[in-house]
Parts: structure tokens; C-alpha cells; sequence
């Protein structure tokens, strides 16, 4: 069985604000956070509400609703502007995959018919891809144009 830790935070909102602070973290739980990959929860921060997403921009992080991806979400494709759907495996919180995806057929044709040498790739996730893509792109979003 994992090791669990409990941290309480206090909190204020003001208007679509909410400033955390993390007053009194025992040294052991801080250890905690860290191994568990949550060092952003050891200083005081502050989240901001964003239509449906709650928005980090000092750690980068966007926090979304699960249940609205809770059936499926996708990794994005937009190649020389056309944008492809790619299903990705949900897992549950063991880390194992609940689905397996479905294979976007047309991404895959388009993909195996490009010479990538000619091609610039940008990837955009998380923060990133949630500004310049919008809350349904959270999970990521690569670009690939073609090089000039």
C-alpha cells in the first residue's frame, strides 16, 4: 500500500482569485510532495478561475474537471493546418490503461506520407496548449508546418 499524507491549506478568493498558503507543512510531508512529483504545493500560490479550467501561471499548471474527459480526450494534431484527433488510453489510478484507443486512420496517412526533414514541429501541452488552443487541447497539441 502507497504512503499517504494529509497537508491542509488555508485559502482566500477574491473574485475569480484564490490565493493558497501553505502555512505549516511538517518537513515530512514536504519530503512527501516532493517524491510525489507536487513541489508546487510547498510556497504559497495562487490559482486563477478561467471559464470551466482553474489556471497556475507560476507553476504552469492548468487544472481541468474531470468528468469532462472522463470518457475520452485526444492529443492534437494540426498539420499544415489541418487538424487531426488523436484518441489517447485513459488510466486509472494505478496507471493502467481502462481503453484502448482508436487509430486515427486518416493521421496515419498523412503522417507516413510526410518527409519530416522538411517539416518544424512544435508541441504544446498543458498550460501552453490550454492558452493557445483552448480547454478541449489541455492534453496537448503538436504542430508540424512545413519548413519554407
Amino acid at each position: 500500500m502507497s504512503k499517504q499524507f494529509k497537508v491542509t491549506f488555508n485559502y482566500k478568493q477574491t473574485g475569480d482569485k484564490i490565493e493558497i498558503h501553505t502555512n505549516n507543512i511538517l518537513r515530512a510531508d514536504s519530503i512527501a510532495l516532493s517524491n510525489h512529483g507536487l513541489t508546487q504545493f510547498l510556497k504559497s500560490f495562487t490559482l486563477a478561475k478561467d471559464k470551466r479550467a482553474i489556471v497556475d501561471t507560476s507553476s504552469k499548471m492548468v487544472y481541468v474537471l474531470y468528468k469532462d474527459f472522463s470518457r475520452k480526450y485526444y492529443l492534437t494534431y494540426i498539420i499544415d493546418g489541418k487538424t487531426y484527433k488523436q484518441e489517447t488510453g485513459l488510466s486509472d489510478a494505478y496507471g493502467l490503461i481502462k481503453n484502448n484507443p482508436r487509430e486515427n486512420k486518416a493521421l496515419k496517412d498523412k503522417l507516413a506520407s510526410l518527409n519530416l526533414d522538411n517539416y518544424t514541429a512544435n508541441i504544446y501541452k498543458g498550460l501552453d496548449a490550454y492558452e493557445k488552443f483552448g480547454y478541449d487541447n489541455v492534453f496537448g497539441v503538436i504542430v508540424l508546418k512545413q519548413k519554407e
